[in-house]
């Protein structure tokens, strides 16, 4: 029989039960790593004799728990469960607020509404799947309607940029000296190809009234006026020689990177126009931790593996694992991951192998109890 005191203290008598249970060192979130310490479980004083500390408090009513197979709100046994008590209404999108009530899934609706349907407090709502879009006007028919990167609605809703300013990386700001907005965006009119000089004032690249332009070149905007030469992105005239056009790749020359006599050190590349670090062929002479790099752990390219409700850890160069909250490693094979759910799993509930009585209830890692029948002792 178990005796538990009606009041704030019945907390650490269930608790004390559970502690006592308890006859495996794999706890709630906790699993693989070896080194990393064994949890240890909670202390809780009792009794000289045994018994419940607490029943010793003069004046209090004792009463006798047993075993619950009754599931505590939000908490429901569906016909989809595998164990008693083991969905939450509050926020499962399968069953949400009841069983079998089921959220919308529908692909089109994150694609052509920006929205999705989760479960919050037992009731499906919609969010907005991107952070660039906003349901500005309140309809769930046309779902988050709003881009959020417009001078009308600026990061929120109804956030207005006032005069000139523009709406850039969700701040409302002004155009810097020699810029102009055009269409929401800052640009510079003396050189900018698609508004040279006012804006919407696009050029055309290879005009046919042009001859062809030289090697990596085409016709753009150069002081506000359309049908000057200029190079191709990423290249660039070293030589000054018009008849070799835009002959350096300047986004991928050692000699020249990102602008014409610019010169990369020994032991770098340039990459995109910036000198950066020559990897090497084994794609790890830049790197200078190995004992925590998931990817490089202890050695260049030794990735450390993914199990199933755990994360892979690397500590001091050798890769481990670390169990997911709520789950745990009862069977320390790792090929399986961590496959015992402890706050459902009335086997191991709380920490593996601690199973609750037959037909009771695992509930956030405790075995539920109820006062006992009139007349019943457990």
């Amino acid at each position: 029989m178990q005796r538990r005191i009606v009041g704030f203290t019945s907390v650490f008598a269930v608790a004390t039960i559970l502690v006592q249970a308890c006859t495996t060192q794999t706890y709630l979130g906790r699993g693989f790593d070896d080194d990393a310490g064994a949890p240890q479980p909670p202390s809780f004083t009792g009794s000289p004799d045994g018994g419940d500390a607490e029943a010793s408090v003069p004046g209090t009513p004792v009463v006798d728990m047993c075993p619950s197979d009754k599931c505590k709100a939000p908490w429901a046994t569906c016909s989809t469960s595998r164990f008693l008590c083991d969905v939450d209404l509050s926020n499962d999108p399968e069953n949400c607020g009841s069983c079998g009530n089921k959220c919308p899934t529908d692909a089109w609706r994150n694609a052509e509404l920006n929205a999705k349907w989760i479960c919050v407090g037992g009731a499906c709502q919609m969010t907005c799947s991107s952070t660039f879009y906003a349901d500005c006007n309140g309809r769930i028919e046309d779902g988050c309607e709003t881009p959020l990167s417009k001078k009308e609605n600026c990061a929120t809703c109804g956030n207005v940029c006032p005069g000139d300013t523009i709406c850039g990386n969700f701040a409302c700001q002004g155009c810097k000296p020699g810029e102009a907005s055009c269409w929401g965006n800052c640009v510079k009119l003396d050189s900018d190809d698609y508004n040279c000089g006012s804006c919407g004032t696009f050029c055309n690249g290879y005009p046919p009234d042009k001859d062809p332009p030289p090697a990596n070149m085409y016709y753009g905007c150069q002081n506000a006026s359309c049908g000057n030469l200029k190079c191709q992105n990423g290249f660039a005239d070293c030589d000054a020689k018009m008849d070799t056009g835009c002959e350096i790749y300047v986004a991928g020359d050692r000699e020249n990177c990102g602008a014409c006599g610019n010169k990369c050190a020994a032991g770098e590349v340039c990459n995109g126009g910036t000198c950066q670090c020559d990897r090497g062929p084994s794609g790890c002479d830049c790197l200078t931790d190995f004992e925590a790099d998931l990817m490089n752990c202890g050695a260049c390219g030794v990735r450390c593996d993914s199990y199933t409700n755990a994360t892979p850890t690397c500590r001091f160069g050798r890769c481990g694992s670390r169990c997911n909250a709520e789950f745990g490693d009862c069977n320390r094979d790792l090929s399986d991951g961590c496959e015992i759910n402890l706050s459902k799993d009335p086997q191991n509930c709380g920490s593996c192998g601690n199973a609750c009585a037959t037909g009771q209830a695992c509930i956030d890692g405790i075995c539920v109890v109820e006062p006992c029948p009139p007349g019943v002792t457990h």
